[in-house]
């Protein structure tokens, strides 16, 4: 090239990069200043909250900081403005402000992903998104931002894994990512790891500590609460972490023992590895953590007593080792602690007393020692801890009386004592003279006496006072009555006396009142009608008398009302009717009568219905519908009439009872009741029920009792209630007509023996210990003269070597009976005798039979099986199959649901009366069977075991 074409190129390049130059500056001059862009990216509703004035400079803009010596913009500001849109479409525009160190955009309503252009943000050092709606992943371009020292993306719902290029930035102090969606492990920490404050809670990370944790020796911070790490701890996990102040692990799945490598953390300020599965003791050496001002280890498996070196913690202003399953005594070094606020050692195993050097604390506000097994007194010496407030010592064994000198707990607002084994009366002053006043008192489950102190309330803040299973006596407390803060008391089991008063104030705010089971006399005062806040009333087991009051239907939010077990007469007021809300109606075992309200019966939310034992009458109302929540209704012993209305099988929801016993019900029983496919129990006993029980009853699938006794039904029971007939053949009894003999023809039996006691007797040749072995009998000279002696010894062995052989009733199998009785469980044992044990077996619903298994040592199993199989008289039981199997024989034959003889004549059948009539007819009984065996049957057999035991009673019906 030459010299004049090297002048050309370089002067036509110049003037080609001046011209480039030139046009971007022009180009730059043309666009309108990033913040304006900014602005109107937002939406039109976001623009508006910017007051950004266009003739001020945007240093003067609310939210912009310059520097000092010039207008160069460095931070901004947007916080708490409620702004919205994507991110992605507005805060790419502000990186074209080149000065920008700071962004801050926490509390808005930001959306979208994280634009990945804000990590181009070429002098970027601090980057706040916190408290906005973003998601998607966290860019990888963050490797970017190497100028960056605080990164806050927290409460949003930013998904995906941590990038590792992000703990790589040289200069990331502050990373915040709490409460987001993130997933995956931690990442590894690099080498030169500068991060000071690391928050990663409330995330849904996984996998164990990394060990290159302790690169990250500048670490004050490290908080990884609410996430699924899991793994051991290891010993060294936090060697070199001689910075950290704050250690957050809790409601995380860490196991093994708490690290040794903590003991090194000398700056530790705040310990907190709760709601894991840590295990073991707690180390002695945590007393040389002497900057601990908070320590929590709560919801773990930790064991061992509470160390003693916890005494020499100097700052320690919360101990929190509750729920695990510490042992020991409490270290009475704990008094030594005298910045202690709270200490909460609830739900171990500590025991001993409670060591009075704890009074001590003078700063103490919460002392929870509850669900412990500490035993002694409550030292008096505890009304020195001035600053208490919350005092919870329930379900522990200590006794003693409360010590007079807990008045002197001025702060005092709650306070539990209940379950123990305290004794005496509790202090009169107790509530007196208090800063704030008594919030809740709960005394339950001891054996105090006396009055109710009368200034619990005297502070206006009482809520909750629950006395109950104690030997309080006097009179009704009116001065806790008119206390309008309250909205519990429950003073159950005492021995409270004396009338409810009729002059009681009224009470908008007490919502729950127990007083049952005292000895409260006199009668039920209207005024309750006017506390309308009352949602539970159980005055139930007192003497009260008079009517229940209609002022009590006032009652809009009543969701149980108890009366139970007084002497309480007249009418249940049809105004009940109108507390809509009502759950469970207990009136039974008082003496109300009169009809039952059908305003009361219906209501719909209604779950629980009790009004037995009263003298109720009339019908019971016929208007039951699907839509009631009715679960169990009582309306036992009373004097109602009419029939059993059929609405009652529109009760979808009844489960637990029905119960109509003891009244005068008539008719038939409905077969709507069938639609009851849920209920448990059902009773019509001692009625006057008729007709035959509707096979349509079978579909009550879940019954598990039944009690239609002492009525006059007739026919057969329905299929599926056959179970019933066995387990509890007393319920079916007292129906003279009614068929509970199991397979046979009801009324031919009942035309063949006509009126009076129906007897099937029934002689048992084959069961209950006998097995023919025809030795003697004629039987046995028919086989001896068949065969020859060698012939009978081979019969004997071929049978004992027989492996299987079976003759069974329709199509049973040997597994069937094995099934049936669970492998020949002694639970359906019916009989032993001195040849086999006899079990019994339902194959199918209502198919019972008797299985006996013997031994084959008896040489005539299988001939004598196949002689008796044939053998049929209606006073013989009848066998319907045998099988040889394994080395044992098996006998199937009817089961005899009414026992035997010797349980008749020795009052086992207690509801069977033996006058001289039946004895003939049982006679008579067996005298056909063995003349059937002696005469008639071929070949002819002789008993040879005549007792009471071996004869069956197949059936027992009393007359009418």
């Amino acid at each position: 090239m030459s010299l004049s074409q090297l002048l050309n190129f370089i002067t036509s390049t110049f003037i080609i990069l001046v011209f480039s130059t030139t046009a971007a500056a022009a180009a730059n001059l043309s666009l309108p200043h990033p913040l304006i862009s900014f602005l109107q990216s937002l939406p039109q509703s976001s623009q508006r909250l910017l007051l950004w004035n266009n003739t001020l400079p945007p240093c003067q803009w609310p939210g912009i900081s310059c520097s000092s010596n010039s207008t160069s913009i460095t931070s901004i500001d947007l916080s708490n403005l409620s702004l919205s849109g994507q991110l992605s479409s507005s805060a790419p525009h502000l990186c074209r402000i080149t000065s920008l160190r700071e962004i801050i955009l926490s509390s808005n309503n930001f959306s979208g992903p994280i634009p990945p252009s804000l990590f181009h943000c070429p002098s970027l050092t601090s980057l706040h998104l916190d408290f906005n709606s973003l998601s998607g992943p966290i860019p990888p371009d963050v490797l970017l931002a190497t100028h960056l020292t605080e990164l806050v993306l927290s409460h949003n719902f930013l998904s995906g894994s941590i990038p590792k290029q992000l703990l790589r930035l040289p200069n990331l102090q502050v990373l915040n990512l709490r409460t987001n969606n993130l997933t995956g492990p931690l990442p590894d920490f690099p080498p030169a790891c500068s991060v000071s404050k690391l928050n990663l809670n409330e995330n849904i990370l996984s996998g164990p500590l990394p060990p290159t944790l302790s690169n990250c020796v500048n670490l004050t911070e490290f908080l990884v609460s609410s996430n699924k790490l899991s793994g051991i701890i290891t010993s060294d996990a936090f060697v070199g972490l001689w910075n950290l102040q704050y250690l957050f692990m809790e409601y995380n799945d860490f196991t093994g023992e708490l690290p040794r490598s903590l003991l090194g953390l000398t700056g530790l300020t705040v310990l907190d590895l709760s709601k894991n599965q840590v295990n073991g003791t707690i180390p002695e050496g945590i007393g040389q953590l002497r900057s601990l001002t908070e320590i929590f280890l709560w919801g773990n498996y930790l064991t061992g007593p509470i160390p003693r070196s916890v005494g020499t913690l100097p700052l320690l202003e919360t101990l929190e080792l509750s729920t695990n399953q510490l042992v020991g005594p409490l270290p009475s070094e704990l008094g030594n602690c005298s910045s202690l606020v709270e200490i909460q050692l609830q739900y171990n195993l500590i025991g001993g007393p409670i060591p009075p050097e704890i009074s001590n604390l003078k700063k103490l506000e919460k002392l929870y020692l509850y669900d412990n097994e500490l035993e002694g007194i409550i030292p008096p010496q505890i009304g020195n801890m001035t600053s208490l407030i919350d005092l919870q010592l329930y379900n522990n064994s200590l006794s003693g009386r409360i010590p007079a000198e807990v008045v002197y707990l001025r702060n005092l607002r709650r306070m539990s004592l209940a379950f123990n084994k305290l004794y005496g009366e509790v202090p009169g002053e107790l509530g007196r003279n208090l800063s704030y006043g008594l919030v809740k008192l709960d005394l339950t489950g001891n054996d105090f006496h006396g009055p109710i102190p009368p200034y619990l309330c005297e502070g206006g803040k009482l809520n909750v006072l629950v006395i109950g299973i104690n030997r309080f006596n006097g009179s009704f407390p009116t001065s806790i009555a008119g206390c309008s803060s309250l909205w519990r008391f429950a003073s159950k089991n005492n021995l409270l006396h004396g009338s409810i008063p009729d002059n009681m104030p009224a009470n908008p705010g007490i919502s729950y009142m127990d007083l049952s089971n005292n000895f409260f006399d006199g009668h039920i005062p209207s005024i309750l009608g006017s506390w309308t806040n009352l949602s539970m009333l159980n005055i139930s087991n007192n003497l009260l008398s008079g009517s229940i009051p209609p002022e009590l239907g006032n009652l809009k939010k009543l969701g149980k009302l108890s009366l139970s077990a007084n002497r309480l007469n007249g009418s249940i007021p049809s105004e009940l009717g109108n507390c809509t809300e009502l759950l469970e109606l207990v009136l039974s075992n008082n003496l109300l009568s009169g009809s039952i309200p059908a305003e009361v019966a219906v209501l719909e939310k209604l779950r629980n219905l009790l009004l037995s034992g009263n003298k109720f009458s009339g019908g019971i109302p016929d208007s039951f519908t699907p839509t009631q929540d009715l679960l169990e209704l009582q309306l036992g012993d009373n004097m109602l009439e009419g029939s059993i209305p059929s609405s009652l099988g529109s009760l979808q929801y009844i489960s637990t009872a029905l119960n109509l016993s003891s009244n005068r019900l008539n008719g038939s029983i409905p077969p709507s009741l069938g639609q009851l496919r849920g209920l448990e129990v059902l009773d019509l006993s001692n009625n006057f029920l008729s007709g035959e029980i509707p096979s349509r009853l079978s579909d009550m699938v879940a019954l598990t009792f039944v009690n239609v006794s002492s009525n006059q039904l007739s026919g057969r029971l329905p299929e599926g209630w056959i179970k019933f007939l066995n387990s509890s053949p007393a319920s079916f009894s007292g129906n003279p007509t009614l068929c509970i003999g199991g397979n046979y023809n009801c009324q031919k039996e009942a035309k063949e023996h006509g009126h009076g006691i129906h007897w099937a007797i029934i002689l048992a040749i084959v069961v209950l210990g006998i097995i023919f072995c025809l030795v003697g009998v004629r039987i046995a000279t028919h086989v001896a003269a068949a065969r020859a002696p060698e012939a009978s010894s081979h019969l004997l062995s071929s049978i004992r070597s027989v492996d299987s052989v079976a003759d069974f009733p329709e199509d049973l199998t040997y597994e069937d009976i094995l099934r049936a009785t669970e492998n020949l469980s002694e639970k359906y044992v019916i009989g032993r005798g001195k040849h086999g044990t006899v079990y019994r077996t339902e194959f199918e619903a209502g198919k019972l039979w008797a299985v006996k298994r013997v031994d084959l040592s008896h040489s005539c199993f299988i001939l004598e099986m196949k002689v008796l199989s044939s053998v049929k008289h209606r006073n013989l039981v009848k066998v319907a199959g045998y099988c040889v199997k394994d080395g044992f024989g098996m006998i199937i034959y009817e089961y005899m649901p009414g026992g035997t003889l010797f349980d008749t004549l020795h009052d086992r059948k207690t509801q069977v009366a033996l006058d001289w009539e039946t004895r003939h007819r049982i006679a008579l009984g067996i005298a056909q069977g063995l003349s059937y065996l002696h005469h008639d049957c071929v070949p002819q057999i002789v008993h040879r075991d005549v007792k009471s035991n071996n004869i069956l009673m197949d059936s027992v019906s009393p007359t009418s």
